[in-house]
C-alpha cells in the first residue's frame, strides 16, 4: 500500500511514534491506511489539504467561487482572474470555474500540530483494535485542535 502522505509523515516516523519495531512489517498496510484514514478526516474537518493536488472548482449560486482549501500554491491564473483572499475562503469572481493547485509540499510548511493530531488518531486506532471495548476514538484535545484549524463555520 502506497503512504501518499509519505511527504508529510512517514510510516517509519509513525512506526516510531508507536513504538512498533522497524523490522516487524506485518502491520505497515494498516499503519499505512491509518495515516491515510487521519489526514483525509482532518482535511474534511479543517479544509487543510495534505495531499498536493490540481483541483477544479465551479461557480456557486451566487455566480462566485469560494475555495475553503488550504494552502494554495498556483500563483498564476487566467488573464483577468484575481483571487480575492478572506479570513478562511479565497473568492474568485466573474469566471464559471477555476483550477487550483492545492495541498503541503512538506511536513515544515504544514502546521505541526495537525501532524501531532493524525499521530494520536493513528495511535488510538492502532491500539484500541486490541481492545474488545472502545472507550474513544478521538480525544477531546484532537477535537480541539482541529476546531482551532477549521477554515470556516457554518452556524
Amino acid at each position: 500500500m502506497t503512504n501518499h502522505f509519505e511527504h508529510i509523515l512517514p510510516l517509519s516516523e509513525v512506526k516510531n511514534y508507536l513504538r512498533v519495531d522497524d523490522c516487524f512489517d506485518e502491520d505497515d498496510d494498516a499503519i499505512t491506511r491509518m495515516i491515510a484514514s487521519a489526514f483525509g478526516f482532518i482535511e474534511k474537518q479543517t479544509n487543510h489539504v495534505f495531499k498536493v493536488q490540481a483541483k477544479t472548482y465551479h461557480k456557486d449560486y451566487s455566480c462566485v467561487i469560494n475555495v475553503y482549501d488550504y494552502p494554495i500554491n498556483t500563483t498564476e491564473y487566467p488573464e483577468g482572474v484575481v483571487p480575492l483572499n478572506f479570513a478562511g475562503f479565497t473568492r474568485f469572481c466573474n469566471i464559471d470555474s477555476v483550477t487550483i493547485n492545492i495541498g503541503y509540499t512538506d511536513r515544515y510548511n504544514a502546521p505541526s500540530e495537525l501532524i501531532e493530531s493524525a499521530l494520536q488518531m493513528i495511535k488510538v486506532w492502532y491500539f484500541e483494535a486490541e481492545k474488545q471495548s472502545n472507550t474513544t476514538l478521538i480525544h477531546e484535545n484532537v477535537n480541539q485542535i482541529l476546531m482551532s484549524h477549521k477554515r470556516f463555520i457554518i452556524c
